[in-house]
């Protein structure tokens, strides 16, 4: 393979023939090639390739391609380039199941090919060395060349490694720079441009990647031509131009000498751009950035791309809760249509209104309560109906009727293929979502070859060693295999139907006894008020009602202190720490229940000079729960400037010295400036005599402008949230603080903190098993059974149900973007319900209203009930 110097420039800025790149030496040498450079498929590709043949079915429940046809003909060169989530798995879909059954040649690491043994298996299975160290990788392009020369096809994973994320990782160049230039090779070797070279977007998406019995579906893309790039790259200058210009250039750190361009730069494999902004360094490396930006950007579109896990985890039950089941059928939606349909959920989920955020929350907080509970939603779905003492023989019953069919099975496949595998994975990869069904897979198909094999010999010495006892060996082992597919659904469902069902009749919890996050529970916050707003009537006024949806009782909050605000007739309060000699706190009123809408009034009275924060607060036990309304209406009998007269300074250092039970809320806390405050504590009962009337009364009143301020503020986030304006980051909301307001609605006393732990955990890291139990110290992780989780769990799954219906309920048809993934889920629901036999109706249709069936599907009613 002899290198062709560039040619020459006609001086006119351009070339008479197509010129060479910058990175004209990389082209592999003349002379002996390497035979580690020149990839073969030898004894390993069959077996490598068998592995996903073998184990695949038996770990997915099903896998599927989706648009094969643009796949490029087999005499075509092309380079694969898929997405990197499931580490072996990837490379087993690909190889197994690539159109034509093509052989492709994988890009692999080079410290792979350390080991004698790895180093056999990867290039006798046609796989090419990729040193990162090395910056010109010429024998990288050596055995890619030779490779697509023969008419093989490169797979590679441009995220240059197998990650857990919530999306696509930022892609490597190396995709592009291959592409480019063996495009300019044939270029160089035939004396004109030839771009028959295309790369292949693919991606390999999974439901739920390390669950066993989950699915996975191969999607390809348009493939990409290189014509929009070939005319750039092959326009840099020639070494003598870059000479003779003394053109500074800078790639990725590595300053130009010589007048040469490194073949192939560390941004290759490391970057995507050049340090500090600054510009590429020639055409070249121009042309390779917009061709990964375009192959990045097909990725995008072949994969789901969430912001956070918040988002991840919510669109991934919300999907699960739609497609459930039909009378007792599994409803699935069409595995080609997850993306899409991952999408259109995303859409909703993330509308900038407080349905969309609270509906989010939901449903991130059934999915952390599923992992702490190690169930699943469907298994979860066929208990609800049943009451606790069904909810474990139903399941019993039917797994024992069946045992005379499983038994014969499962007796010699159980433990080597189901397992030991298993116990293997969660102990060598049990922290890495993506080694794990990998490193499951492997082991399972290592130990079920081993059993395979012993079966067949033995098989073999019962018939004598005869052909035919080899033959039936074979028709023995493949039929108990197919056995195993076909029987394995169906015995792991009620297996983990009987297990769950033993927690919930040991602890005595019927399902469906358990009532739901009611909309108050769900919205419900706590607040802790000190000044203006302890007056019942001012508090009345501007959250727009009587509040009789709230729960009020006298509190105090310990370290902190009231001043008055300079020219003005409320206060300000800051934290102060009590000491021994002296405490500083602060009496008021705990008020319990405060809807979103409530919240966000508040937020606009106070203004930007209070920030709310989360606090302690000791309640008085003395002191009675009333409602606000209650309060107002009791005016009469008890003056309201008297409200706090229980929170006498004996009393409030009795309830701070005690160290009682202490309840978190919220308090607004002065944040603009200790200069704007004097230097006098603030006292409720003296405003309430002399200043009240100015806030509330008969008529107008002189602070009316600040209602009205309110009014205003919380008519415009209306219009708002009436327009579902879609926005891809909702508003911050306090960050996690959210979560404990929440778990206070699912479940009290005991277990509350340990739900709130798993929650903020799963926040930040994959939904699996090692980080539930990373959560909690040794010992102390909560039983899986236990009474409070269980009931906890129930009140999460109707919570997020009544969440996911509230906010498809109130966007209605919607426009644009909510319009097409409303109409994009109701068709995808009537086609998985057609797979069951069942019709799209307004009973089987929830979570959608009847005006969504009728507008995007059409239903058939079948009764008078709504939804």
């Amino acid at each position: 393979m002899a290198s062709i110097p560039a040619p020459a420039s006609n001086g006119t800025g351009t070339t008479s023939k197509p010129r060479a790149s910058a990175t004209a030496s990389s082209l592999p040498s003349s002379g002996k090639k390497r035979k580690d450079a020149v990839p073969t498929f030898g004894i390993m590709w069959p077996i490598m390739r068998s592995i996903g043949d073998v184990s695949l079915p038996l770990f997915f429940s099903s896998l599927q391609i989706s648009s094969p046809h643009v796949v490029p003909s087999s005499n075509t060169p092309v380079i694969v380039c898929s997405n990197h989530s499931n580490t072996i798995l990837d490379v087993a879909i690909l190889a197994s199941h690539y159109p034509e059954r093509r052989p492709l040649h994988f890009w692999a690491k080079a410290g792979f090919f350390t080991n004698a043994f790895s180093r056999f298996i990867l290039t006798s299975s046609g796989n090419i060395k990729v040193d990162r160290r090395n910056k010109n990788n010429q024998s990288l392009f050596e055995g890619t060349f030779e490779a697509m020369k023969a008419g093989g096809a490169i797979a590679l994973f441009p995220e240059g490694g197998s990650y857990t994320i919530p999306k696509l990782a930022k892609l490597k160049m190396g995709a592009a720079w291959a592409a480019l230039e063996y495009s300019r090779y044939l270029q160089l070797q035939e004396g004109e441009a030839k771009t028959a070279v295309k790369i292949l977007p693919t991606a390999v998406v999974f439901d739920d990647k390390s669950v066993f019995r989950s699915r996975a579906v191969l999607k390809f893309g348009e493939p990409i031509s290189l014509d929009r790039y070939i005319g750039e790259f092959l326009s840099a200058p020639s070494p003598e131009e870059f000479a003779s210009k003394n053109v500074a250039a800078r790639v990725s750190g590595i300053q130009v000498e010589d007048g040469t361009v490194p073949a192939t730069p560390e941004s290759m494999t490391r970057t995507n751009t050049s340090q500090g902004g600054e510009a590429y360094a020639s055409p070249a490396h121009r042309a390779v950035a917009r061709l990964t930006a375009d192959l990045e950007k097909a990725l995008q579109e072949l994969t789901f791309n969430a912001p956070d896990w918040e988002t991840f985890q919510s669109v991934r039950l919300a999907r699960e809760l739609i497609f459930e089941l039909h009378s007792d059928k599994e409803v699935r939606e069409d595995m080609t249509q997850y993306v899409e349909l991952s999408r259109a959920l995303m859409t909703l989920l993330t509308l900038h209104s407080r349905k969309s955020v609270a509906a989010r929350r939901a449903l991130f907080t059934y999915s952390s309560m599923l992992n702490l509970c190690d169930v699943d939603n469907l298994t979860l779905a066929r208990t609800i109906p049943l009451s606790s003492s069904r909810a474990f023989w139903s399941p019993l019953k039917s797994f024992l009727l069946r045992l005379p069919i499983y038994a014969p099975i499962y007796s010699l496949t159980l433990i080597p293929t189901y397992l030991l595998p298993n116990a293997l994975a969660h102990h060598y990869a049990g922290r890495e979502e993506e080694s794990l069904s990998s490193v499951k897979t492997l082991f399972g198909w290592l130990f079920t070859t081993m059993l395979y094999s012993t079966l067949v010999v033995r098989t073999m010495a019962w018939a004598r060693w005869s052909p035919p006892g080899l033959l039936v060996g074979l028709a023995g082992v493949w039929w108990l295999h197919d056995l195993n597919r076909s029987c394995i659904d169906g015995a792991y469902g009620l297996v983990k139907r009987v297990r769950f069902g033993w927690r919930v009749w040991r602890a005595g919890v019927s399902p469906s006894s358990v009532a739901p996050v009611k909309a108050e529970e769900h919205k419900g916050r706590s607040l802790f008020f000190y000044g203006t707003l302890v007056h019942p009537k001012i508090l009345s006024r501007v959250i727009g009602n009587d509040g009789s949806h709230l729960k009020v009782q006298n509190a105090v909050l310990d370290g902190a202190r009231l001043y008055h605000v300079k020219n003005a007739e409320y206060p300000g309060l800051l934290k102060e720490p009590s000491t021994s000699s002296s405490v500083k706190a602060v009496k008021g009123t705990l008020v319990s229940g405060l809807t979103l809408s409530d919240v966000q009034r508040l937020d606009a009275f106070e203004g930007d000079e209070y920030t709310r924060s989360l606090v302690s607060v000791l309640p008085d036990p003395a002191a009675p729960i009333e409602t606000n309304a209650t309060r107002i209406a009791n005016a009469g009998n008890a003056p309201l400037h008297a409200i706090l007269a229980g929170l006498t300074p004996n009393r409030i250092a009795e309830l701070v010295s005690s160290e009682g039970s202490k309840v978190d809320a919220e308090v607004y806390t002065w944040s603009a400036g200790r200069d704007k405050l004097e230097d006098k504590v603030w006292e409720f009962d003296a405003f309430a005599r002399t200043h009240a009337h100015n806030w509330v009364g008969e008529g107008p009143v002189e602070h009316e402008h600040e209602y009205q301020l309110v009014d205003r503020v919380v008519d415009r986030l209306a219009a708002e949230t009436t327009a579902t304006i879609i926005n891809p980051t909702p508003p911050e909301e306090e960050g996690d603080a959210w979560v404990d307001a929440y778990v206070k609605t699912l479940i009290e006393g005991d277990g509350r903190e340990d739900v709130g732990k798993v929650c903020r955990m799963l926040l930040e890291k994959p939904s699996i098993q090692w980080f539930v139990d990373r959560t909690f110290a040794k010992g102390q992780r909560p039983r899986k059974g236990d009474r409070n989780m269980l009931r906890a769990l129930f009140r999460a799954r109707a919570g997020a149900k009544l969440a996911l219906q509230e906010l498809i309920s109130a966007v209605e048809e919607g426009d644009g973007e909510v319009r097409e993934a409303l109409e994009l889920l109701v068709e995808a629901k009537r086609r998985a319900l057609a797979k069951v036999g069942a019709h799209l109706t307004v009973d089987s249709g929830w979570p959608f209203t009847p005006t969504q069936l009728e507008t995007f599907a059409g239903v058939e009613r079948e009764s008078k009930k709504t939804i």
